[in-house]
């Protein structure tokens, strides 16, 4: 009977081992702001600190079970697994749950220069138009990061003892090829940001950077949900990716009407229609209907995972680069591209 209870017990010590292997708690810090990342698509990251860090870092994962609000300071448990091979392309190597929230505290912040899309509407003298080139001010990291017109891009800086005065160094960035007229934006504009010294003046929604000689080298616009809207609904959306699949979608496209607070489109199979509302990044689509016409193959799967999410009423939004995306859980699920 004894041998019979020792076996039972190497049993169970085996089983619990192989609950916990590679599992781990860990004490999490959330910043109550998220800032534009780079991930396989365009996306915003939360900023992070675990137990013992001094400095916040970006995440870019999801943690199943949080629901972050903006606006908030948290205190977090989180369960982190090893993910199980083999680990997708567009998946980190672990996965996050939330244990338990220790605290929430509201954070009543400036937005002021910080943690706001800015785009370039003039460099060294010439007007700017393209919207290819945006950058986002980051206090806590004392980074500047964004697009430069072809490539994304951050750049470390260091407050001088004047207010509103900076150093930047050499920034950093991918080196895809982009047309012409985007690389001599390019070049321009990392010519203008390396190695300078700037004072930062803000007026309403325009954001000066001053030199010595108080000569406006480069000025940004914070746009207003007014504009953001009127640039979203002046065009036509098509999906170019679902679920960071980057591929042709057919007609599957996506309009909006602002005034009458609609939107319509096509699934990838059958046209649609709906209402919509927003709350700052936030949108929920209601009374989504479509035609019903019968698809057959990738058409019918396109047309499922793009209602799934319309009648989501957790997405996010946010215009970057001429990409109007979707995210949910963090995540980048529907990108459309602006087509004529």
């Amino acid at each position: 009977m004894m041998k019979r209870f020792k076996c039972m017990y190497v049993f169970v010590v085996v089983l619990v081992s192989a609950f916990t292997y590679g599992q781990e708690s860990l004490k999490m810090f959330v910043k109550e702001s998220k800032v534009p990342c780079q991930g396989v698509g365009p996306m915003e990251c939360l900023q992070v600190k675990y137990d013992k860090d001094k400095e916040w870092q970006l995440f870019y994962d999801h943690i199943e079970g949080f629901n972050f609000e903006k606006g908030n300071r948290y205190e977090i448990m989180v369960t982190r697994t090893k993910r199980p091979e083999p680990i997708p392309a567009d998946a980190s190597s672990y996965q996050y749950k939330l244990k338990s929230i220790i605290s929430k505290t509201p954070v009543n912040t400036e937005k002021g220069i910080y943690n706001t899309k800015m785009i370039l509407t003039q460099l060294n003298g010439k007007k700017i138009n393209s919207g290819k080139a945006f950058i986002t001010i980051n206090d806590e990291t004392g980074t500047i990061s964004g697009k430069n017109g072809c490539n994304n891009f951050n750049v470390k800086y260091t407050k001088l003892s004047a207010k509103n005065q900076i150093k930047t160094n050499s920034p950093m960035g991918t080196l895809m090829a982009c047309n012409d007229e985007s690389m001599k934006l390019e070049q321009e504009f990392s010519a203008a940001i390396t190695k300078k010294k700037f004072k930062i003046v803000k007026k309403n929604n325009t954001v000066q950077f001053k030199n010595a000689k108080n000569k406006v080298v480069m000025e940004f616009s914070i746009p207003t949900q007014d504009q953001l809207w009127s640039f979203i609904e002046k065009n036509n959306w098509k999906l170019i990716a679902l679920e960071n699949v980057g591929q042709d979608y057919g007609r599957a496209s996506i309009k909006f009407n602002v005034a009458e607070k609609k939107v319509s489109g096509n699934t990838g199979c059958n046209n649609f229609s709906g209402t919509y509302e927003t709350n700052d990044d936030r949108i929920s689509f209601d009374k989504v209907a479509s035609t019903r016409m019968a698809c057959i193959g990738e058409g019918n799967e396109t047309e499922q995972k793009v209602l799934s999410y319309l009648n989501n009423k957790d997405l996010r939004f946010d215009v970057a680069d001429q990409t109007l995306n979707f995210y949910l859980n963090d995540k980048l699920v529907m990108m459309f591209g602006i087509t004529k």
